[in-house]
């Protein structure tokens, strides 16, 4: 599941929030279990 989130929109969104952010673009994709 984690896998299809990082390759869809959803992946997509967050790495932008997360560059607009100044954050890492994988800051809240790496964290296991994590439901976004």
């Amino acid at each position: 599941a984690l896998d299809n989130l990082v390759k869809g929109a959803s992946g997509q969104a967050v790495q932008n929030m997360n560059i607009m952010a100044g954050f890492p673009q994988t800051l809240s994709l790496m964290v296991p279990g994590e439901v976004v």
